[in-house]
């Protein structure tokens, strides 16, 4: 018994080590088999500038599965995006802006919307979320221009470490590490870190 209790953390260990090497390999593959879009989008940038990233976003969001995973996330990084090794970014979600930060070991939940973002490690969004590139990005000053032809701002948004942003939220202004916005959430204000928020709009309801 004293053996094989002396042999488990090495066998641990070894374990380890090939999951790594698989995934080092896999993220290889992936990053392989998106070269024809990164080419697709260097076309696309020439003609259309900075637009071409979110359609490159887009024919990425639905590629499927695992395989669908390592390849969103090796063409966003191949792109420019500071997108981290060990996050997740799963099926239908879009980004418009090659400006987005992802930190490590987060995770991205389908169908999400996301602009001008920076994530934070270890920071979660169930599906759905929202999050725009400020609250500002369409002037709505003047009457008699269409608001659609009106000059807006365009902020960066961040979202904390360890936060976790419930589905269908959408969220405006920061929120600081080890926060919770409450699904279906409206945030406009900055949320401090380790507080709960919720409702529309948000507001603290509890704190960590």
């Amino acid at each position: 018994m004293s053996a094989a209790i002396t042999m488990a953390p090495a066998a641990t260990a070894q374990g380890a080590a090939w999951r790594d090497l698989v995934k080092s390999a896999a993220r290889g593959a992936a990053a392989l088999s998106v070269l024809v879009h990164v080419l697709v989008y260097r076309a696309a940038m020439r003609l259309f500038g900075p637009r071409a990233f979110a359609w490159a976003s887009q024919r990425a969001s639905r590629w499927t599965g695992l395989v669908g995973i390592y390849r969103r996330r090796a063409l966003l990084r191949l792109l420019g995006a500071e997108i981290a090794q060990d996050s997740t970014i799963e099926l239908g979600t879009i980004f418009s802006k090659s400006t987005i930060v992802i930190g490590a070991g987060a995770y991205i939940g389908a169908y999400c919307c996301l602009g001008d973002v920076r994530i934070g490690e270890k920071a979660m969004l169930a599906d759905g979320v929202c999050i725009p590139s400020g609250a500002h990005q369409h002037g709505t000053a003047r009457l008699d221009i269409p608001m659609a032809d009106q000059a807006g701002c365009y902020e960066t948004v961040h979202i904390g470490r360890d936060c976790w942003i419930g589905s269908r939220a959408v969220v405006m202004a920061d929120v600081g590490d080890g926060a919770i916005v409450a699904a279906g959430a409206v945030v406009v204000q900055r949320v401090e870190a380790a507080t709960v928020v919720a409702g529309v709009p948000a507001r603290p309801v509890s704190r960590r």
